[in-house]
């Protein structure tokens, strides 16, 4: 899943890129705009998928923090 979550901030971030380009290159100030905010959706939309990932290597690292204590707690046989 993580490799996934990194494929979308990946594709979310050159998309924004490259609405900021189209901002840039506007001849209309309205058009411009328009593009600046599509970028910021996209921006934002990477930012999520950013905290989604830091959220799942936090669980995944709990999960196998505690698996390990359960180990070390099973009587040796």
């Amino acid at each position: 899943m993580l490799q996934k979550l990194e494929d979308h901030i990946a594709e979310a971030l050159a998309r924004a890129a490259a609405a900021e380009r189209r901002s840039a290159e506007a001849s209309d100030a309205m058009i411009g705009d328009e593009h600046d905010k599509i970028a910021k959706s996209w921006r934002h939309l990477a930012a999520s998928y950013q905290f989604v990932e830091s959220l799942e290597r936090f669980l995944l690292d709990a999960r196998m923090s505690r698996d390990a204590a359960l180990h070390r707690l099973q009587p040796a046989e």
